[in-house]
C-alpha cells in the first residue's frame, strides 16, 4: 500500500491539505469497475510536534505523528498557506524534507507550499509552480528554479519525484494525478467521477507538465 505523509504547520491553508488528504485516504483499489474494500493509500498527518496546529482560518488539528516519528513515506505532501512564508524554517522541518528527498518517491507541494520547497533548496534547477498570484514572487526569491505559470500540476525531477500545483483547488488535481500514477487511469477516472470533479473523467483533467 502506498504511504503518504501530509505536512501540517501553524498557518497552513485548510483546503491545501484537506483536499488531497481526503481524496487519497478514501481511494480504494478498483475491482470490476467499482471501489473494493481495499484502501490504495495510507495517509497520515505529520508536524514538528503533536501539539495542536492552528490553521490559517482557525481550525485546531492534532497531527498524528511528529517528524521524528514519521515513517519513510512514498509520498510527502507540503501544503501552502500563510505559514509557508515563515523565515527561517524550523531546522527539524528542513532536515525532514532533505531526508525525504532521498527516501520518498515523490515530494509534492500544493499552492504556496512551493515556497517551502524553495527555501529547502528542493526547487533548484527544477520546474515548479504555485498560485498564479505568487509565481513572480517565487521566481524572484528562488531564481535557480524555473517557475511555470498557468499550470495546475507540474511534474519534474528524477523519475518525476518533484510535483507542484497551482492554487488551492489544484490539490484535487494533484491527488487525482497521484492516483493515476500509482493505481492507474481507470481508478483515477472513477475517483474524479465520484468527486464530481469537472468532466468527471480523467480525460477532462489538466495534464501534468513534465
Amino acid at each position: 500500500m502506498t504511504t503518504v505523509d501530509v505536512l501540517l504547520y501553524d498557518g497552513v491553508d485548510e483546503l491545501d491539505f484537506a483536499a488531497p488528504l481526503e481524496i487519497l485516504a478514501s481511494c480504494r483499489r478498483l475491482v470490476n469497475g467499482k471501489w473494493s474494500d481495499r484502501h490504495a493509500f495510507t495517509v497520515q498527518t505529520i508536524a514538528e510536534s503533536r501539539t495542536p496546529v492552528k490553521t490559517a482560518h482557525g481550525l485546531s488539528i492534532i497531527p498524528e505523528k511528529t517528524l521524528e516519528q514519521a515513517c519513510e513515506a512514498d509520498i510527502v505532501i507540503v501544503p501552502g498557506g500563510p505559514g509557508a512564508q515563515r523565515d527561517p524554517l524550523p531546522l527539524k522541518l528542513i532536515e525532514f524534507l532533505q531526508q525525504s528527498k532521498d527516501t520518498a518517491d515523490i515530494i509534492a507541494s500544493v499552492c504556496t507550499g512551493a515556497f517551502i520547497l524553495g527555501k529547502v533548496g528542493l526547487a533548484d534547477h527544477h520546474q515548479i509552480t504555485t498560485h498564479h498570484a505568487r509565481c513572480a514572487d517565487l521566481q524572484r526569491l528562488y531564481p535557480k528554479a524555473r517557475v511555470l505559470t498557468g499550470q495546475r500540476v507540474v511534474t519534474d525531477g528524477r523519475d518525476g519525484h518533484l510535483m507542484s500545483t497551482g492554487g488551492i483547488t489544484c490539490g484535487v488535481d494533484l491527488a487525482l494525478a497521484l492516483i493515476q500514477r500509482y493505481e492507474g487511469r481507470d481508478t483515477a477516472a472513477y475517483a474524479a467521477k465520484r468527486l464530481e470533479w469537472p468532466g468527471a473523467s480523467i480525460q477532462a483533467m489538466p495534464q501534468a507538465v513534465v
